[in-house]
């Protein structure tokens, strides 16, 4: 299995198991799901996106799937077999004469670690005969992870001793002798622990993607983002998934592997550039996109520059850390690795002339890397404009207009080069009525 390459500053740009300014995380989109062990699974799934077509594919047909079961047994059951497995106390080979000597005292007198091994049997008895019943039920259309799974679930049923474990108990899981939770104690918690673990991974899968297929019918994501291993990138019907009610935009790499965003503060640059970003970041996670339809290239690798910090302790100011992160990202297209980079406005941390000529020479270097995408937002227009004509960049701007002398900013994402000028009046609107005492 192959994983997309990226780093921490992508993960904190694009908010996706933390955040340092109190947004929303990603990973709380799909983390509602019954089992503890089922939310670490799509927090394992969002934190390591692949860059493997085939895994890819198979989970977004998984979690697409229309007939995916109820969770086999109850999250408390799951949560005891997970506590008996681990429990290391009285495990021994069973024996007839102490199980039938000890009958007596075991009726009489509780104890707790007896409890713990007749429910935590009985309990894994229970799964067995639910894991048998759904794997043979299985339909033949089902999607391909499934049918693994259900190949390793009879692979281990019925390729060890736990087939004569289904065979002595059907009918009677809860109707267990002394002697039979001893022998089954000995084989679950011995012979068998892993064996059971990798079918408990079984019940884990079957929770993660129903809860994500559950959301993503919720909220109107795309379960099946085209997935290519061509540069060819567009969306249809994209919106930041945190956005209430938010305008839904189409985007396309028209032309070149440069895309260049213009417009007004406010307009909504960042927050396009970041719904981009992680539409690309889930689709390479198998997961549901929230966009009505997608192709995404297969990336090796995902590099955002987007809150960068500077850095008292090093010394370093915040155009320097521009640098060297647009530095660092350039040495991953070195390396020849499919990337899409996504920089927010770049050198905004420099006077106006030095922010000019450091983009254009910037995107003079970044027009060599054509395995790669870079998308970029800038306010500086007399940038955008030098590269106009040059068949390595596309165009994309935020409307906003002063319309009535009210900001009117709708959203919309339109091709060109945004001509629209608003911050003077912003700045005149909000502070024209200061006074001085």
């Amino acid at each position: 299995m192959t994983y997309l390459d990226t780093d921490k500053q992508t993960y904190a740009d694009l908010s996706i198991t933390e955040s340092a300014s109190n947004e929303q995380v990603i990973y709380s989109l799909f983390s509602k799901t019954e089992t503890k062990q089922g939310k670490l699974l799509v927090l394992e799934w969002m934190m390591h996106p692949l860059s493997d077509l085939d895994t890819i594919r198979k989970r977004q047909e998984a979690i697409a799937w229309g007939a995916l079961p109820e969770l086999l047994l109850q999250e408390e059951e799951l949560d005891f077999i997970e506590y008996y497995l681990s429990y290391c106390d009285g495990i021994r080979k069973a024996n007839v004469l102490l199980s039938c000597a000890t009958i007596i005292d075991r009726l009489l007198r509780h104890d707790s670690k007896r409890y713990v091994i007749c429910r935590g049997v009985k309990l894994v008895v229970h799964l067995l005969h639910r894991l048998e019943k759904w794997a043979t039920g299985l339909n033949k259309d089902a999607p391909q992870l499934m049918k693994e799974s259900v190949s390793m679930i009879n692979g281990i049923l019925h390729g060890s001793e736990l087939e004569e474990v289904l065979a002595q108990t059907y009918g009677k899981e809860k109707r267990l002798s002394n002697y039979a939770i001893d022998k089954y104690d000995y084989l679950f918690r011995c012979v068998r622990l892993q064996s059971l673990k990798e079918l408990l991974s079984v019940v884990y899968l079957l929770d993660a993607c129903r809860t994500v297929h559950r959301v993503a019918k919720e909220k109107d994501f795309c379960y099946t983002p085209t997935m290519v291993q061509t540069m060819e990138f567009s969306v249809e019907g994209v919106v930041h998934p945190f956005v209430k009610d938010g305008q839904t935009n189409s985007w396309e790499m028209s032309r070149g592997n440069i895309c260049i965003f213009t417009g007004s503060n406010m307009a909504g640059k960042s927050t396009t550039l970041k719904a981009l970003a992680l539409s690309v970041w889930l689709a390479h996670c198998g997961l549901p996109v929230p966009v009505k339809s997608m192709i995404c290239p297969l990336y090796e690798g995902i590099y955002t520059s987007i809150n960068l910090p500077d850095s008292l302790r090093d010394g370093r100011s915040h155009f320097m850390a521009e640098v060297l992160r647009i530095k660092e990202v350039m040495q991953k297209a070195v390396t020849g690795k499919r990337c899409l980079v996504v920089l927010d406005e770049m050198f905004r941390g420099t006077n106006a002339k030095d922010a000019i000529e450091a983009s254009v020479a910037v995107n003079g270097l970044l027009e060599n890397f054509s395995h790669c995408h870079f998308l970029i937002s800038t306010h500086i227009l007399e940038y955008a404009k030098t590269f106009e004509e040059d068949p390595s960049c596309c165009f994309y701007y935020m409307e906003a207009e002063i319309v009535n002398d009210t900001f009117v900013c709708p959203h919309r994402l339109l091709k060109g080069i945004s001509e629209a000028r608003v911050g003077y009046w912003v700045v005149k609107k909000l502070l024209s009525d200061l006074k001085y005492s």
